[in-house]
């Protein structure tokens, strides 16, 4: 029997978020599989395929894979592309089962079960619940509804559901690092599980009702795992525990880590700052600690009953203060759209992290009503409206709409300094021949006419116009077309000189040509510049000292929005007013924009797998 596994990665233009993939899941699987002497050839997808390449290209390796079992984990930022990628294996292996694991398996979820490309999905922590439907696949399918912790497609609408588990003991789970079924991300990271299961009850989290209980893994299977990231030089391990201050036997484990650790070798967590002490940050920082996520969420005593959530003002103060004097870099959470929070609650509890210098990075984002917690379930009480797709924002509760919302973020923009919705440049760098996915493609008057094979392109495209045949010829913008149709969510970036750009009759011509399949990130009606960022449009122009400023232009010809604009860590004031005029120019209105500097990014290991081809008419 064959298994192939995959977990597609959060997108990016510029392939940030692809280098920090690690299919922690998927290894799991892998390794239980194993241990349970099952005898499945067992392939998880590479994760230069898996996290670099497109749609098309990880169609092929499925394909080329012949699975007979087919398993995706699902979060909120990958299951549309995910569900996609379904559809596109139902119609090429008709007789391969498609599973789907993670968060967005609840019974709930109506946009999940609305879909008819899956088979079957596994409901919370899934290692027993997949090793039993393996061996049901293997044995033609017999029995797979009475799984439990499974939910079984019947038909294209009806679902069954069976009541979720979870293991007593997870000693019996091996580490897919130490079986060599997995490595570090890209970038040199690697997640870590220490424990399974949170002792917090809030109200917005689906991870306390799919794995109810804390469990923790060993000890010394941690010390290894430790031992092998300092072996194999990661530069820093990111715990995923909800609450790692509240694991059982922290102290002993702190102690294991700090044995292990190298120098260069630091470690990132989330945990309460109430349940810090000056013993338990000195454990922590002599282990390798660098950097704590920290979740506010808000400061309204009123609004955290509503969802579950304890704060004490003085502990919270103290055990924050005592991680940034112990050199910890700290980000601290407020989350916009709470039950119970108005917009004068969100500007207090902002104020409350910024007056009392609580943090080295503030992030504030807005409550998603995901599917499966007990939010969602009580949405009505609280007035609750959200969006039904990904990633299921607020858009109105009894005490905030849309507007009090967004103004929310422009507050928390304007108190911090910084975007909370940052625009991603894509990348311009890769270099022509290098035997990667195409990342970059100039369509220009002299290069190679060969077709371009769209398996061979990148999950974020960089394509620069550098003639105007391509404008102008409806067999030029077909050929354009047929390539990205066939990776419909791949990010597109679209640059042109503004000597070519012409006002409404550009953007139109990229709309048509780009699949514009809209995805999560879309979806961001709280952004600054505009929610359409999955196919962006920047004008390139040039000063006379020869700076090079790129310019977003909203694609669906929003004037109320700024424009973005990058430029130069040297470019002044006089090239933003010279700029501002021709932009004037160009659009026929003034525009409001914000210009932001552009520093030089040095390369990185991503650059081996990118490609740049070049395309004449």
């Amino acid at each position: 029997m064959k298994i192939a596994l995959l977990q597609l990665p959060l997108q990016s233009h510029d392939y940030v978020y692809s280098r920090e993939n690690v299919p922690l899941a998927a290894g799991y699987l892998a390794a239980y599989l194993a241990a349970q002497g099952e005898e499945a050839e067992v392939r998880i997808c590479p994760g230069h395929i898996m996290n670099l390449g497109g749609d098309a290209a990880l169609l092929r390796w499925i394909v080329e894979a012949e699975p007979d079992l087919v398993g995706l984990s699902c979060y909120l930022w990958n299951v549309e592309r995910t569900l996609h990628l379904c559809s596109l294996i139902r119609q090429r292996l008709e007789r391969c089962m498609i599973v789907l694991g993670g968060p967005e398996v609840t019974p709930d979820n109506v946009f999940l079960q609305g879909h008819g490309s899956f088979h079957c999905g596994v409901c919370g922590e899934g290692e027993e619940t997949f090793a039993e439907l393996a061996g049901c696949v293997a044995q033609g399918g017999v029995g797979l509804a009475g799984i439990p912790g499974l939910m079984a497609r019947h038909g294209e609408a009806a679902v069954s559901f069976q009541p979720g588990r979870h293991r007593e003991r997870l000693d019996g789970i091996p580490s897919p690092y130490l079986e060599g079924l997995i490595g570090p991300s890209l970038h040199g990271t690697m997640l870590l599980e220490t424990m399974r299961g949170c002792p917090m009850r809030c109200t917005y989290c689906y991870y306390h009702k799919s794995v109810p209980v804390v469990r923790v893994f060993p000890v010394e299977r941690i010390r290894r795992e430790v031992a092998l990231a300092r072996r194999t030089d990661v530069g820093e391990i990111t715990l995923i525990d909800p609450c790692f201050a509240r694991r059982p036997d922290l102290v002993g484990l702190l102690a294991a880590m700090a044995a292990e650790r190298a120098e260069t070798l630091g470690f990132s967590c989330e945990l309460n700052a109430e349940d810090l002490t000056p013993t338990l940050v000195g454990a922590m920082v002599r282990s390798g600690l660098c950097q704590v996520e920290i979740g506010l969420q808000s400061i309204n005593a009123a609004t955290l009953r509503n969802v579950g959530r304890r704060f004490d003002e003085e502990r919270f103060i103290s055990g924050v203060r005592m991680l940034r004097g112990a050199g910890v870099r700290v980000m601290t959470d407020v989350m916009v759209g709470l039950p119970g929070d108005r917009l004068t609650d969100v500007k207090r509890s902002i104020d409350f992290v910024l007056g009392n210098d609580l943090c080295d990075e503030l992030s504030v984002y807005p409550l998603s009503v995901l599917p499966g917690t007990v939010l969602r379930a009580q949405a009505r009480r609280f007035g609750i409206e959200h969006l039904p797709e990904p990633p299921y924002l607020i858009t109105k509760s009894h005490t905030m709409d849309r507007d009090d919302i967004r103004e929310a973020f422009s507050y928390a923009e304007e108190a911090s300094g910084i975007d909370l919705f940052p625009v991603e440049l894509p990348r311009m760098r890769a270099h022509k021949g290098r035997p990667g996915f195409i990342s970059r493609i100039v369509l220009g008057r002299a290069g190679e006419c060969r077709t371009v094979d769209p398996h061979s392109l990148g999950q974020a495209l960089c394509v620069e116009v550098r003639d105007t045949q391509w404008f102008e010829r409806k067999d030029l913008a077909e050929r354009v077309k047929g390539l990205l149709d066939e990776n419909p969510y791949s990010l597109l970036s679209w640059v042109v000189p503004d000597g070519m750009y012409r006002q409404g009759v550009t953007a139109e011509w990229v709309r048509s040509v780009s699949p514009l399949t809209r995805r999560a990130i879309d979806r961001e009606y709280m952004s600054s510049f505009t929610p359409e960022r999955s196919c962006q449009l920047f004008v390139e122009s040039t000063t006379a000292q020869g700076l090079m400023i790129y310019t977003m232009l909203p694609l669906d010809g929003d004037r109320s929005r700024p424009l973005w604009a990058s430029m130069p860590e040297d470019a002044g004031q006089d090239e933003e007013r010279i700029h501002g005029k021709r932009l004037e120019a160009l659009l026929g209105y003034r525009p409001a924009v914000r210009y932001y500097d552009r520093r030089s990014v040095p390369g990185d290991a991503l650059d081996a797998h990118l490609d740049t081809v070049v395309l004449a008419p």
